[in-house]
């Protein structure tokens, strides 16, 4: 490169030189002429080297491969393709919220709780209830007779009476004795002539021992209400009889 610009100067160099020669020379009879025209200075050339003067001189090497000129193209293609469908739909899906109640809450009555009934015990007949009273006297053991003993005792059928409680001593040596019955219509006297049978035989049995226990026989108390008798052969007789009315009539 400076081989090149030094040559280019010197030629600059002889041209201005040779011009210089020319405007300043005389004719054949040495006078100097006058020239006719403006002598245009020369222009200098410019030492400002060219594109391709400037440009670097490169060697080559015999051993280096020519650069591909044709450039790589980057691939704009994605590696992966996105998936289409997402991986995985929601389990479960958001419960809606409530609206809210518009209408007003009513305002609950108060409660009036119904004054309790009383419970209503099991009615007791008028025959059982006299002998419940009776039986809270001291009275000595007792045991119930049944339908037959009834019946071969008093001569008294069972049929002819609605209810009835009789009651005889455990034991011999004690001839206390009650029957309590209602009687229905129409066979009262069929009852009363049997309580005169059995209170005649036991007057009979009495009669021969133990005369404190034959006093109670012949005191006995026979006492009718209605439909209603009472036999009662006892020291608390007279207490039979009083609870004996309190029920029947």
């Amino acid at each position: 490169m400076n081989h090149r610009f030094l040559a280019l100067a010197l030629a600059g160099t002889l041209s201005l030189g040779m011009l210089t020669a020319c405007g300043g020379g005389s004719n054949n009879d040495g006078i100097a002429e006058t020239p006719n025209t403006v002598t245009t200075p020369p222009v200098a050339e410019s030492v400002m080297p060219s594109p391709e003067d400037s440009a670097p001189v490169t060697e080559e090497s015999p051993d280096a491969l020519p650069e591909s000129s044709a450039p790589v193209e980057e691939s704009t293609e994605p590696s992966a393709k996105p998936s289409a469908q997402p991986t995985a739909k929601p389990t479960t899906k958001p419960t809606a919220t409530p609206k809210p109640t518009t209408k007003p809450t009513a305002t609950p009555k108060p409660t009036v709780n119904p004054t309790p009934t009383p419970e209503s015990k099991p009615e007791t007949s008028a025959v059982q209830s006299v002998w419940n009273d009776i039986s809270k006297l001291s009275l000595p053991n007792l045991t119930a007779m049944d339908d037959a003993t009834l019946s071969a005792m008093y001569g008294i059928n069972a049929s002819d009476l609605e209810e009835y409680v009789c009651m005889m001593p455990l034991m011999g040596v004690h001839s206390t004795e009650f029957f309590i019955a209602k009687v229905k219509d129409g066979k009262m006297d069929t009852v009363k002539a049997g309580i005169a049978k059995r209170q005649a035989d036991l007057d009979a049995q009495w009669s021969q021992y133990l005369p404190e226990q034959y006093e109670l026989v012949q005191n006995y108390k026979l006492v009718t209400n209605g439909n209603y008798v009472l036999f009662a052969i006892s020291e608390y007789a007279d207490d039979a009889v009083t609870i004996f009315n309190s029920y029947t009539k």
